[in-house]
């Protein structure tokens, strides 16, 4: 059974014409799609949002700065009254 498929397939495949390439495929044309896809299609944003994006950053990064200092600090006050301990 598997040889019948195998001999059709080949003849089948053997009658096909081979398949033209329309102008403009290729290269060309994938520049032009990605330039349709990833540039025509983005909607950048404003200035005041980009300001405003930019201020929430500064004030979280001060924040997280913040956080880790304290938490630094406090273990190494919990490890000095360790060693501190042990001697």
């Amino acid at each position: 059974m598997a040889d019948a498929t195998k001999k059709s397939a080949d003849n089948t495949a053997g009658n096909l014409p081979a398949p033209s390439r329309p102008f403009g495929s290729g290269i060309v044309k994938f520049g032009r799609e990605v330039y349709r896809e990833g540039v025509e299609k983005v909607t950048w944003p404003t200035w005041k949002e980009t300001y405003l994006t930019t201020i929430v950053v500064f004030i979280m990064v001060t924040i997280m700065m913040t956080f880790f200092y304290g938490v630094d600090a406090l273990l190494g006050l919990g490890e000095t009254w360790l060693v501190g301990a042990l001697h």
